[in-house]
């Protein structure tokens, strides 16, 4: 139960809890107080006879009209409809535009969807088109897993220490700053030109978003939750694990999209240098002999492939955020 210490304020609105109403424009002043059970009515208040709080009846709540009901709930249905087939829409229209232009121009200069369609045939009759979707994507998941065992706990210390930002931001903004194609001539002297190479420029792209991310999630936490953890001694571990990294998950979550968009572009770069599989293989060995239909498959299987990560990535959200998409407070007219 929230105690109201009288904090001066404007326009104050009011949101109810499941016990009383507070006032959401004086967080600052409100305590956290035990309830009590003894509680009288006294006209249309209910007032609670320790503790200055104050709740509205519910027969006194606003009611909204019931026409406002009956059109609510015929709306909301087509808007979820609507909601599901603009995507549709979208992609439909993309595709018309496609083939409008490729039937108004020469066929081997913009390949029409058709001939996409039959090159991607010819490739999976071959052999070549799943293997090098499946070694892209296993070169994605094992670069993305390194940069994120190293950038979680780089951007947690970096977020919580002074120190740890000066050592670790630096460096960390002059490599982001660094194209691909400047570091792989360097990466391929120290690492080869195998597997190991393709890795860590995977990885390189996805760690600096992650990290950056992550570390200013933890920077802004509200300092008055760790003081109020403080004092209510509340044991370090749970303070990290669900303050620290529950607080800052958003951000994380952020920084993974972000990263392993950038995985996508880093993967077009290091597929191309001495590779016998991956859709950047593909890429190069269509470009070698003047196949655009296979071109513009690689590339559309690209964006295919960052499309289904990022709706993966929203399917994750929504499980490791649930309290996003509730809201714990009600704003309700006095």
């Amino acid at each position: 139960m929230f105690r109201d210490t009288g904090c001066p304020g404007n326009r104050l609105k009011y949101a109810e809890t499941t016990c009383c109403i507070v006032q959401a424009g004086c967080w600052a002043e409100i305590t956290l107080v035990e309830p009590d059970l003894a509680r009288t009515n006294e006209g249309n208040v209910v007032f609670d006879h320790d503790v200055n709080t104050y709740e509205t009846p519910p027969g006194d709540r606003f009611q909204a009209p019931r026409t406002n009901r009956v059109s609510s709930r015929i709306s909301n249905p087509i808007r979820r409809l609507l909601s599901h087939c603009y995507p549709w829409i979208t992609s439909a229209s993309l595709l018309l535009i496609w083939a409008l232009a490729s039937a108004g121009g020469q066929e081997s200069t913009l390949p029409s969807p058709g001939a996409v369609l039959l090159a991607a045939r010819d490739l999976s009759a071959q052999g070549l088109l799943l293997p090098s979707i499946g070694a892209s994507a296993l070169r994605v998941v094992i670069a993305s897993a390194i940069a994120i065992v190293i950038a979680v706990p780089s951007g947690i210390l970096s977020g919580i220490s002074k120190l740890g930002s000066l050592i670790i931001d630096k460096p960390i903004h002059m490599l982001r700053a660094v194209p691909f194609n400047a570091l792989a001539p360097l990466l391929i002297v120290w690492l080869g030109i195998g597997e190991t190479l393709k890795i860590v420029l995977i990885a390189i792209g996805v760690f600096s978003p992650i990290y950056l991310n992550l570390r200013d999630g933890v920077q802004q936490l509200d300092p008055k939750l760790l003081e109020l953890a403080r004092a209510y001694r509340i044991p370090p571990k749970d303070v990290f694990i669900d303050l620290l990294l529950k607080g800052s998950i958003p951000s994380l979550i952020t920084g993974l999209r972000f990263g392993l968009t950038i995985s996508w572009i880093a993967l077009v770069t290091c597929e191309t240098v001495n590779s016998s599989t991956g859709i950047g293989y593909l890429l190069s060995r269509s470009q070698q002999f003047s196949r655009n239909d296979q071109m513009v498959l690689c590339i559309v299987m690209y964006a295919l492939l960052a499309l289904i990560t990022e709706s993966l990535m929203s399917v994750f959200e929504k499980l490791a955020t649930p309290w996003a998409s509730r809201s714990s407070f009600r704003l309700i007219p006095r």
